[in-house]
């Protein structure tokens, strides 16, 4: 079955979509290859490490998942949508690991010793000087 689009190619509208649409399968040509460099992977941490193939996974999903949209497939009755929810949810954990490591306060043990020691340093002094009143107050009563 042969289209004939010569109707199509005076329509301006739907050629300016084309080069925007083949524009940016350049573009996102042009990203595949920057992130298929090894050596730039090779210098991250391991916690971007993490960030970086959770956020490759999943944007090579998004494309796969509009590649089905453009064939006419329901990407919802897919596995891609099982594999979407997957990454997801590995994203919420790394997040919440980073979240633990970097917002949760650490205790300095060496400080907390020292607060606590001088804290009951000054209790045991208040009471000792409580107590002095108060033998005093006794021995002055026996005395009378």
């Amino acid at each position: 079955m042969d289209a004939d689009f010569e109707e199509l190619s005076h329509d301006v509208n739907i050629i300016a979509k084309l080069k925007q649409f083949s524009d940016a399968v350049f573009k996102i040509q042009d990203m595949i290859e920057m992130i298929s460099d090894s050596s730039l992977y090779n210098k991250l941490s391991n916690a971007d490490k993490i960030k970086y193939n959770l956020l490759l996974s999943y944007s090579f999903n998004s494309l796969y998942w509009m590649y089905l949209r453009a064939e006419g497939i329901d990407p919802s009755k897919h596995r891609i949508r099982n594999e979407n929810d997957r990454l997801k949810k590995a994203m919420v954990r790394a997040k919440q690991i980073n979240d633990r490591n970097t917002l949760m306060p650490h205790l300095n043990k060496d400080a907390a010793k020292r607060f606590v020691r001088n804290s009951l340093w000054e209790l045991k002094h208040k009471k000792q000087k409580g107590m002095e009143k108060e033998t005093e107050k006794t021995q002055e009563s026996s005395s009378v």
